[in-house]
Order: structure tokens, then C-alpha cells, then sequence
């Protein structure tokens, strides 16, 4: 019987692998059209600069989460850009539109290296950081080469959400724990199919904030885009990472003189609330703002007016 199994996945294999690939939608064509490319070693990241209206507020790089895009920012980008000179998102490689190599080895350091090539790139010597997700790990690490002067970069700010920040409080989604088990997860992805990804993407959205279906179409193509859907489960090496680098990264937070804030969904299945009193017993210094109830995992989306209200209490704060 086994043998049949293993056959029948085969065959299945073959059959998806060999599916063309969704086409970028309209929005996402919009997205890429406005922005650039540049080269970090053999591969093209994708990247945007956003003139902003506030000419003292400095330039804000922006991070975003796993599986998605920094077009996951879209609609704070606004409020946003009212608050900075510049606003910079990108796509880390193996998301979004940026290049998705199958034969690489993802890493957050490689992550943080790529952020400040891309600032150096722009002559961009300080910055606010805004992160979310894994994007909140890849601005752990850049914080930590910022305290021990292994950066030239100067961080103004950062302001994390919703993110694993904590091993201890993280709990990935059955389907991500799943992909992590050598060869089992390589032969998933390519079982990948946009219901499947729908229905699991859309359990990290609150209840009543779920995306629209050409929402749901707009991230799945950002993720599949380059053949996305096949390195799944290399980019989630930055579970065991966390684990590893814990001291490190959980360090930088604790030890960082820097003004930093937490803007935090409760309805989060991946980071629940008990987030809330352990993030404020681990790094008290750090403020937090908890928005309404019903938002989940990606606030940004989910609550953008809110979102950006919280962003922009927090940023008016810091120092001029």
C-alpha cells in the first residue's frame, strides 16, 4: 500500500510542478511597476522608495512578514508617509517579487545583510525601522550588529508587530510545523494549490477581518510568483533560527536604548495573547499597544486605521 502512496505523490508531483504559475494580478503588477530592482550577489530584490510629506521625520525602512510581500503595507502606507521623508519597503529574497533561488540557503543574517546593501545602495546612514512577522527577527538582528558596532547604519527607532519575537510564546500553524520535516515539507509545496493556501492563510486573519477574495488572489500570487510555492519550506528555517539565536535576539530587545514599540493584534493564533505579559515582563522598558480584540496576526491589513494611530502616537514621541 505504501508503495502505491508513495507512487500516487509522485505522479501528483509531476502533475503540479508542472502547473503554470497564477499570473501577477492587476494589483500586484501595479506594485512591481512602481518600484525597482537591485543586485545582492546573483539575485534581484525588489524594492520601492515612497516620497513622504513630514521632512523632519526621517527615513523609515520597512519589514515584512513570512509568507508574504512588503506590499503587505500597502494600506498604511499613507499614514505613513505622513509621518516620514522617505518610507523604503522591500521584498527579502525568496518573497514576493524578489528572486526565489530553489538551491540557496535562507538565513535572517543574509536577510539583514540585503536590508543594509539596499541602504547603503540609497547613502541612507540613519533610519526608523518598522517590522512585522520575520520581518520582526530580521530587525532583531540588525539591532544586534547596531549595538556592537558591526554596522555603520544608525537606528533611530524600531517598532515591531506581531511576531514570534519569543520562542517561548510562538506557536507556528500545524500546516508550517508540518513543512519543516525533511523531504516530507519539499514534496508538500509542490502539492501547493490556491484553496489550500487560501484556507490556511486565511486562519492568521481575525473572524471579521478577513480579506477580500481578490485579496486572498493578490497574496497568493505575490507568494507563488517565481515559483514561490517550491522553497516554502526552506524560508521556514527561521523557526529553528529563533530558537538558536534566542539569547541574541531577545538580547538586542532588552538592551536596546533605543526608543522601540510593540503594536500588537490579541487575536493572533501564532503569537497568542499570552504574548502581552510576557513581552511586558521581558523588556518593561518597551511600550506596547494592543488594539481592539478581533485583530489577528496581520494588523497592518486588518486594522489599518488603527494601526497607523498607534504608529503615529508612537513616533511623535521620539526624541527631534
Amino acid at each position: 500500500m505504501w508503495l502505491y502512496l508513495a507512487i500516487g505523490v509522485g505522479i501528483l508531483a509531476v502533475v503540479y510542478i508542472n502547473i503554470p504559475l497564477p499570473p501577477l494580478t492587476p494589483t500586484m503588477l501595479a506594485w512591481r511597476n512602481g518600484g525597482n530592482f537591485f543586485k545582492f550577489g546573483n539575485h534581484n530584490i525588489f524594492y520601492r522608495v515612497e516620497r513622504g510629506s513630514n521632512t523632519v521625520g526621517g527615513v523609515l525602512l520597512i519589514f515584512h512578514g513570512f509568507p508574504t510581500s512588503s506590499h503587505d503595507w500597502i494600506k498604511v502606507l499613507p499614514g505613513l508617509q505622513k509621518q516620514h521623508s522617505q518610507v523604503i519597503l522591500f521584498d527579502m529574497i525568496g518573497y514576493g517579487l524578489s528572486d526565489k533561488p530553489f538551491d540557496h540557503d535562507y538565513s535572517i543574517m543574509e536577510q539583514a545583510d540585503i536590508a543594509e546593501e539596499l541602504l547603503k545602495k540609497l547613502k541612507i546612514t540613519q533610519v526608523h525601522f518598522l517590522s512585522h512577522d520575520y520581518g520582526d527577527t530580521v530587525a532583531l538582528e540588525m539591532l544586534a550588529r547596531f549595538h556592537q558596532k558591526r554596522t555603520d547604519l544608525k537606528i533611530l527607532s524600531l517598532c515591531l508587530s506581531n511576531g514570534g519575537i519569543f520562542p517561548e510564546t510562538n506557536f507556528p500553524r500545524p500546516t508550517q510545523r508540518i513543512l519543516t520535516i525533511p523531504y516530507l515539507g519539499a514534496i508538500l509545496c509542490r502539492l501547493s494549490f490556491y484553496r489550500a493556501f487560501r484556507r490556511g492563510f486565511g486562519e492568521v486573519f481575525g473572524v471579521h477581518t478577513q480579506p477580500t477574495e481578490a485579496e486572498f488572489r493578490d497574496f497568493h500570487a505575490a507568494t507563488w510568483n517565481n515559483h514561490g510555492y517550491l522553497i516554502t519550506y526552506k524560508l521556514l528555517g527561521y523557526l529553528a533560527e529563533r530558537s538558536q539565536h534566542k539569547k541574541r535576539w531577545v538580547g538586542a530587545l532588552q538592551e536596546a536604548t533605543i526608543p522601540v514599540h510593540m503594536i500588537y493584534g490579541p487575536s493572533d493564533p501564532v503569537n497568542p495573547s499570552v504574548f502581552i505579559d510576557h513581552y511586558k515582563k521581558t523588556v518593561p522598558r518597551h511600550g506596547i499597544t494592543v488594539l481592539s480584540p478581533d485583530i489577528s496576526h496581520y494588523p497592518q491589513w486588518e486594522a489599518p486605521e488603527e494601526f497607523t494611530q498607534a504608529y503615529t502616537g508612537f513616533h511623535q514621541q521620539l526624541p527631534k
